[in-house]
């Protein structure tokens, strides 16, 4: 699963300036520069208020569960903003995606049930020969 991830993680770059290269031939330079520029913009405010809402729903939660399942989402929020920072239109795609309350809540809640069901959470750290 790692590994899955971390091989995606370095493909995405090159997908997504070839991506924002086709779009620019398409559209143009500054034009595209320009969408570059406004997902960028509307993703913060987006996050802000998205952020500002799960604060607020971390302080009326009770349980530990809930607790846990708003971490989560103020994670994925975080990885969401993150993604939209990044100039491209895959990552800013991506983002959007997991700044989205539905997913983001639905996507968290997933998380929160794997990591219960199995009874623990295991991290793996590789030193490389180091």
């Amino acid at each position: 699963m790692i590994g899955k991830i971390l091989i995606s993680l370095l493909i995405l770059p090159f997908v997504d300036f070839y991506i924002l290269v086709q779009v620019a031939g398409h559209i143009g330079f500054w034009n595209t520069l320009g969408v570059v520029i406004l997902t960028g913009l509307l993703g913060a405010e987006v996050v802000r208020r998205e952020g500002t809402y799960v604060l607020r729903k971390i302080q009326t939660s009770v349980t530990a569960g809930e607790i846990s399942r708003n971490a989560l989402e103020i994670g994925l929020l975080v990885l969401g903003g993150l993604l939209l920072i990044i100039p491209g239109l895959v990552t800013d795609f991506l983002g959007f995606l997991m700044i989205a309350r539905p997913v983001r809540e639905r996507l968290a809640a997933k998380i929160s049930q794997r990591t219960s069901n199995s009874g623990n959470f295991h991290v793996e750290v590789n030193s490389f020969g180091l």
